[in-house]
């Protein structure tokens, strides 16, 4: 066998062991899921103390989503025996914020439910009506909330404190009938006798961080 012709073996099994080292060379990956339980907050949800639907006793320990339009009854204790210038009457409303991760806004406003052939709001009752709203400080927000004194149309939407994640708390509505003495009316209390009105306290919130 001549020189050239060993040289270009030996050239040959050269590239055959190197071959052979890069094909036996290790591997390893690492794979990572986003998110420990996916990506996206478990679901957000704002709820108050469930009633009954019939009477709207309050049921304590349980919870509704009361998210129609419709809404639900909540007793008030003293509803059905107000008259201009009575001792006002008020209401203890628990609200939850139910999301397991994420933290709340909260807003409370006062909406007329709309009229039927049988309950029938009468605006200058609605007029002499005055509202009180308190919210203790709450984890995220150390400030207690209180305005009093407020009208129909000033409690369109008062900003309430924050709620974190799974936070419960306590909203108290006052609401007082006015004299006429009281309120300078142009009616007399006698025109208010038989009169109604029907409002909503509505609940808002916006999650966040």
């Amino acid at each position: 066998m001549s020189r050239r012709t060993r040289a270009v073996i030996g050239l040959g099994a050269v590239v055959a062991i190197a071959a052979g080292v890069t094909a036996a060379a290790f591997t390893d990956f690492a794979n990572l899921n986003l998110g420990t339980n996916g990506i996206g907050a478990d679901q957000y949800n704002i709820q108050v103390v469930d009633t009954d639907p019939v009477t709207g006793a309050q049921i304590p320990g349980q919870w509704q989503e009361a998210d129609t339009p419709a809404g639900a009854p909540i007793e008030i204790t003293g509803a059905n025996t107000i008259f201009p210038g009575s001792a006002p009457i008020s209401v203890d409303i628990p609200v939850r914020n139910a999301s397991a991760t994420l933290s709340s806004t909260l807003t409370v406003g006062l909406a007329q439910l709309p009229d039927t052939a049988t309950d029938i709001t009468d605006p200058d009752y609605l007029s002499s009506l005055r509202f009180s709203v308190s919210q203790p400080a709450t984890s995220l927000s150390p400030t207690a909330i209180s305005v009093t004194d407020q009208t129909y149309a000033q409690l369109s939407a008062l900003q309430l404190n924050n709620l974190a994640a799974g936070e419960v708390s306590d909203v108290t509505i006052q609401i007082q009938l006015l004299s006429q003495a009281q309120s300078g009316a142009t009616f007399d209390d006698n025109s208010l006798n038989g009169k109604k009105a029907f409002i909503q306290a509505q609940f808002n919130g916006t999650s966040t961080p």
